[in-house]
């Protein structure tokens, strides 16, 4: 059991180290180039479901410019989170309340907006979050199945 225990904190690490270098470095940092303001004009979204309608467009309709880019803005802000819907409930007790798990991976996503302001790598958007909870939520629900519990809840044989 301790052995499984090590092996899924590993994982997690391997996973926490990966979203945290997709979230945070995969882009340049705009300090050089932009004051906060500046930034936070040309790169804030607080118009729910704004974003992912003008990408879900530019993937109809083949755009060549825009249309790569949007797949992967709108699978990959839904799968980044999926893993900690896993992760969470498996290695924490407390995490398996959907209340509990909500509260927090909601804190978590906005840290992460936070940082992405603070650090000017990426954008703050309201569509990230719901596409990142959203993710989270699916891994949440995946972790209710007997086979995810059973591979890897760290309390369960």
């Amino acid at each position: 059991m301790r052995a499984k225990k090590l092996l899924v904190f590993a994982l997690f690490a391997l996973y926490t180290a990966a979203a945290f270098y997709l979230l945070f470095y995969i882009r340049s940092s705009m300090l050089n180039f932009y004051t906060y303001g500046e930034y936070f004009r040309k790169n804030s979204n607080f118009v729910p479901f704004r974003t992912i309608a003008e990408f879900v467009r530019y993937y109809r309709a083949d755009d060549v410019i825009y249309g790569d880019l949007s797949f992967d803005n709108l699978w990959g802000n839904l799968a980044v989170f999926m893993p900690a819907g896993v992760f969470f409930p498996a290695l924490w007790k407390k995490q398996r309340s959907f209340k509990v798990f909500a509260l927090t991976i909601a804190a978590v996503i906005i840290g992460v907006e936070a940082g992405q302001f603070l650090t000017m790598r990426g954008s703050c958007d309201i569509d990230d979050f719901i596409l990142n909870i959203s993710g989270a939520f699916i891994g949440f629900a995946f972790s209710k199945l007997n086979i995810v519990r059973k591979l890897i809840f760290t309390d369960i044989s």
